[in-house]
């Protein structure tokens, strides 16, 4: 027999000896054992090199700051600053008088689109005393089917998020008509003077 054949042979021997005085429960211990062992390794070793790694990148950082740090900080501003601060951004979410006709353009666009007949609409500029926000409203009938109307009124919204449904309603004249006669009243929201 040959050195190795003798050695898988002690092997099983061995094998075999531990089988009979650990029984089944011992022995799934030690495979349950070894197999966290081996788990371990090959998770906990890898994990090692790549905090390695990020402690290495956050020297490097460290060390530039050092060599160029930034500018101080100004103070915090005050509640009346920052309140005045997104009040002048909030503003600005708005579009300037001046685009009123280009947003109407584009709801008599969506709805030829869809479709949908546009007949004479009321139109009227309301302002508030305070703010610098104004409310344009919109009194459009239109003529088409529900889902036109629906589609429109969806594209709409999504088009120009400065404008708001206020009123919605349909009139059929007769219970056969395929189309309806909508009433959209919309509010435009706009800035009084360009930014």
């Amino acid at each position: 027999m040959t050195q190795q054949a003798l050695d898988l042979k002690w092997l099983q021997w061995a094998a075999h000896r531990m089988q009979y005085r650990l029984g089944w429960p011992g022995m799934a211990a030690i495979v349950l054992m070894l197999s966290t062992l081996y788990m371990i390794a090959g998770w906990i070793f890898p994990l090692q090199t790549e905090m390695a790694e990020i402690r290495r990148d956050l020297q490097a950082q460290q060390a530039a700051l050092r060599l160029n740090p930034q500018p101080q900080r100004q103070e915090a501003a005050s509640p009346e600053q920052a309140l005045a601060q997104e009040l002048r951004e909030f503003d600005t979410r708005f579009p300037a008088i001046e685009k009123l006709p280009d947003e109407l353009g584009v709801l008599f666009r969506l709805a030829e689109g869809h479709g949908l007949q546009v007949v004479k609409g009321e139109y009227s500029l309301a302002e508030k005393k305070q703010g610098n926000v104004r409310r344009f409203e919109a009194s459009v009938p239109v003529q088409g089917n529900y889902q036109a109307v629906k589609a429109l009124v969806l594209d709409v919204l999504d088009a120009l998020p400065n404008v708001a449904l206020a009123e919605l309603s349909f009139e059929r004249g007769e219970a056969v008509d395929a189309e309806a006669k909508t009433r959209l009243r919309l509010v435009f929201f706009i800035r009084k003077q360009a930014a």
